[in-house]
């Protein structure tokens, strides 16, 4: 090393050295904002689901008004909104699958009526997360039935879906995007609802 280099070296290790717990600190608060925004989101995602449910459109769209307005997030590459609607379908899927026994596929079949319906947007979301559910065999167990199903309407799905939320998306393409994930969510749960033994 380039001795006149060496005490600007020190110098910058011993300002990381006393920064260092207030990088820390800073990150931690950065990491709850970012949490407190997809919480956030996440809810008014659900309550825009449950209004699209109940046949409130009005209701439903403030909501998604709201959660379209969170701005992107470059910490984690997302809109809060965005992501809180993606979270939200696959909750919508995931807590039915995870509470079905492995000889009732009832979950899976709702996914399959519903899904033909759905919008491009929502499509790809729901056969992304269904897929996901044999692509990452290590955490979730699909009986052999269910895994061949899942390959046969949803084997092109990638495991995360390119909605095209980034930096440069507009509040508007936010709200489309939200919009129909919601309704996504809220066409799922309404089937789960109305099949036998619903819940």
């Amino acid at each position: 090393m380039d001795d006149d280099a060496l005490p600007e070296t020190l110098a910058g290790i011993a300002e990381d050295v006393a920064f260092g717990p207030l990088q820390v600190r800073s990150g931690r608060l950065l990491n709850q904002i970012s949490t407190a925004q997809l919480m956030a989101a996440e809810n008014l995602c659900s309550k825009a689901a449950r209004s699209l449910s109940a046949g409130d459109q009005a209701r439903a769209q403030r909501l998604i008004d709201r959660a379209a307005r969170m701005p992107y997030d470059p910490r984690e590459q997302g809109s809060p909104g965005v992501m809180g609607a993606t979270l939200l379908v696959y909750t919508t899927i995931s807590d039915q699958f995870e509470a079905s026994e492995p000889d009732d596929p009832a979950w899976l079949d709702v996914v399959l009526a519903v899904h033909p319906h759905l919008d491009r947007i929502g499509q790809a979301e729901v056969a992304s997360v269904v897929h996901g559910f044999v692509l990452q065999d290590a955490l979730f167990t699909v009986t052999p039935g269910e895994a061949r199903r899942i390959r046969r309407h949803f084997a092109h799905a990638p495991l995360n879906t390119d909605l095209d939320d980034g930096p440069d998306t507009t509040e508007d393409q936010r709200r489309a995007i939200i919009g129909s994930l919601a309704t996504a969510a809220a066409a799922l749960t309404d089937a789960y609802t109305e099949a036998p033994g619903g819940r």
